[in-house]
C-alpha cells in the first residue's frame, strides 16, 4: 500500500489545526487538578488560570450516592474541560458543573460576552452589509 500524498493545503490546514490545539491547551479556564476532599465532602478544582473552585459533591451529578473509596479517583481530561471517575462512569462537563453550581444567568452572561468577541467570516460578512448600508440604524425614540 502506498503512503498518501499530504498536499501542501493538507499541511497549512493541520498547522493551523496545531496551533489552535496548543492556544486551547493554554486556556485559562482549562481545569489541571482536581481531588475529592473528605473533610468537606466536596470536589476541589484547580484551573490553569490559578485559581479554584470547590463544589459539594450533592450538587455534581452521579456522585449523589457513590460510596467515599470511590471519589478519591478522579481524572482531569486533556484538553481540562471535564473530569471522570472511571470506577463510577461518571463523567462531568466542567462548564456545565460551574453552570450548574453558580446559576445560568451568571454563565450566560459570561459565555454571551466570549461569543461576542469571537470572529468570523459571516460575522465579517455582515458588518461589511450594514456598512455599506450606512451602518447600524439609529434607535428610534418612543413617543
Amino acid at each position: 500500500m502506498a503512503a498518501p500524498q499530504v498536499s501542501a493545503r493538507d499541511r497549512d490546514r493541520f498547522a493551523r489545526a496545531r496551533a489552535r490545539g496548543e492556544a486551547r491547551a493554554q486556556d485559562p479556564s482549562a481545569v489541571v487538578e482536581a481531588h475529592y476532599d473528605a473533610a468537606q465532602d466536596a470536589v476541589s478544582l484547580t484551573f490553569r488560570g490559578g485559581g479554584s473552585m470547590t463544589i459539594p459533591r450533592e450538587i455534581v451529578p452521579g456522585l449523589e450516592d457513590a460510596p467515599v473509596p470511590a471519589l478519591g479517583s478522579i481524572s482531569v481530561s486533556p484538553a481540562g474541560d471535564a473530569v471522570s471517575w472511571p470506577s463510577l462512569d461518571v463523567d462531568v462537563y466542567v462548564p456545565g458543573l460551574v453552570e450548574l453550581a453558580f446559576g445560568t444567568r451568571l454563565f450566560a452572561r459570561a459565555t454571551g460576552q466570549r461569543g461576542g468577541r469571537r470572529r468570523s467570516r459571516a460575522k465579517a460578512a455582515a458588518a461589511r452589509a450594514n456598512g455599506a448600508k450606512g451602518g447600524r440604524p439609529r434607535k428610534r425614540l418612543s413617543a
